[in-house]
């Protein structure tokens, strides 16, 4: 969790300082799916960094950082699996299946209330664990992949390699904790992702071949309605 929130500014030393995060981003967040005393929260800061907040009752259960992040590819399908996974398809324009995925997803709790079948635009964030520049793509075309390494290894982790081509990136910075990351607009294997990475770990520029091993969590903004 350290370095996943790190990759969008928001890491924090000390549990209690985590505990005092969470407790004022709930109370600003959106509230997007209740069942019970089960509740969904989302917390946007102004850089974009977000906080998912699963709450029971008055309990938070589990806290998931992304990122706001524009659309870059179409799902079809999703399917959850045991442990909060998302696992589904990626399609291109022609509904020709570009990878399979595995994820977390903002929309989890919509997730089984939603009409069948599921299938439209989705934003896709990659928390960048261990981010290399292997180069320029203007030195050759580069080769572009990308491959789930968690839930399709019989494991459950939203895990995922890739290799992509920086597109854009942004210098971003929490308001809420001063902390500086980099989001990048990564063109990978047919579609797009958002990188998200500490600043300056490494330093990016458009134009630059990435290689990328990071944690993967969607957002289907029409499973809000």
């Amino acid at each position: 969790m350290a370095s996943n929130l790190a990759c969008i500014g928001l890491d924090v030393w000390r549990r209690s300082d985590f505990r005092d995060l969470v407790a004022s981003a709930r109370a600003e967040a959106e509230t997007i799916a209740k069942d019970g005393e089960v509740g969904v929260h989302i917390w946007t800061d102004a850089s974009g960094a977000r906080l998912i907040i699963t709450t029971e009752g008055d309990l938070v259960r589990v806290v998931t950082p992304t990122f706001y992040a524009a659309p870059g590819a179409i799902i079809s399908e999703p399917q959850a699996v045991d442990g909060g996974l998302v696992l589904a398809e990626l399609m291109n324009r022609d509904d020709e299946v570009i990878t399979e995925i595995a994820c977390q997803l903002e929309e989890l709790a919509l997730l089984g209330s939603a009409s069948s079948p599921v299938e439209g635009p989705v934003s896709i964030v990659v928390l960048g664990n261990s981010v290399q520049v292997l180069g320029r793509s203007d030195d050759g075309v580069p080769d572009l992949s990308f491959e789930p390494t968690g839930a399709y290894a019989l494991s459950t982790d939203a895990t995922a390699h890739l290799t992509g081509v920086v597109l854009a990136i942004e210098q971003r910075a929490v308001g809420r904790t001063g902390q500086a990351f980099t989001a990048a607009r990564v063109q990978t294997a047919g579609f797009q992702v958002t990188l998200c990475v500490p600043a300056g770990k490494p330093e990016l520029g458009a134009g630059d071949v990435v290689e990328v091993d990071g944690y993967v969590v969607a957002s289907v903004p029409a499973l809000r309605g």
